[in-house]
């Protein structure tokens, strides 16, 4: 029993790690690889803007906007960098109205699975924020926060380079100070679009 086990293993794995990208048949002239004039560097083609933007006003008021610039290093793997402000304004519902700016700045990439809807996501992001309590009762804050986030998430495709995506987040750094700001987990929907 253990003997045909091991035969069907051992036939699946085979089976699994024989894979080839160009179809070729016993016999079949190997294909010499043609030389292309493009040189390696640099591909602006390969380049991506986006990010993210919200927006909502009346007695609490929220805006932010977020722009991102991003590189393919690969077709599935994407790096870049990010910018982001946004400013708060509380003041209905809270026992001290308050006032905040934050803004900072992020590395992040992202790993696409090929075909499937699915993204991976790491960023490191270094946020400077600033409460101001209009009462006068509470101290003004003043914080400056470094959020490790992972996670992941959907993305649609619309171009070889450009699509839209909705992730799901965690900050590994969470603090105190962190969770005033914003608590685990931290939902962003975004694009990015290849230029």
């Amino acid at each position: 029993m253990l003997k045909n086990e091991l035969i069907i293993l051992v036939l699946l794995i085979s089976s699994l790690g024989y894979s080839q990208e160009d179809e070729y048949v016993y016999g079949d002239k190997p294909s010499t690889p043609k030389s292309s004039s493009k040189s390696s560097g640099f591909d602006w083609s390969r380049t991506t803007v986006g990010g993210g933007f919200y927006a909502a006003f009346g007695s609490n008021s929220y805006f932010l906007i977020a722009p991102t610039l991003g590189y393919h290093l690969t077709d599935n793997l994407v790096a870049g960098v990010g910018v982001n402000y946004a400013y708060e304004k509380v003041t209905f519902g809270v026992t001290y109205p308050y006032k905040s700016n934050t803004y900072g700045g992020s590395i992040f990439s992202q790993y696409k699975f090929g075909d499937l809807p699915f993204l991976a996501h790491a960023e490191l992001e270094y946020v400077n924020i600033n409460v101001d309590f209009e009462s006068g009762f509470v101290e003004d804050l003043n914080l400056n926060l470094i959020n490790p986030y992972v996670g992941g998430g959907l993305k649609q495709q619309m171009g070889r380079y450009s699509y839209f995506y909705g992730l799901i987040l965690f900050n590994l750094n969470e603090t105190k100070e962190s969770n005033i700001v914003q608590q685990n987990p931290v939902i962003r929907i975004g694009i990015s679009v290849g230029l």
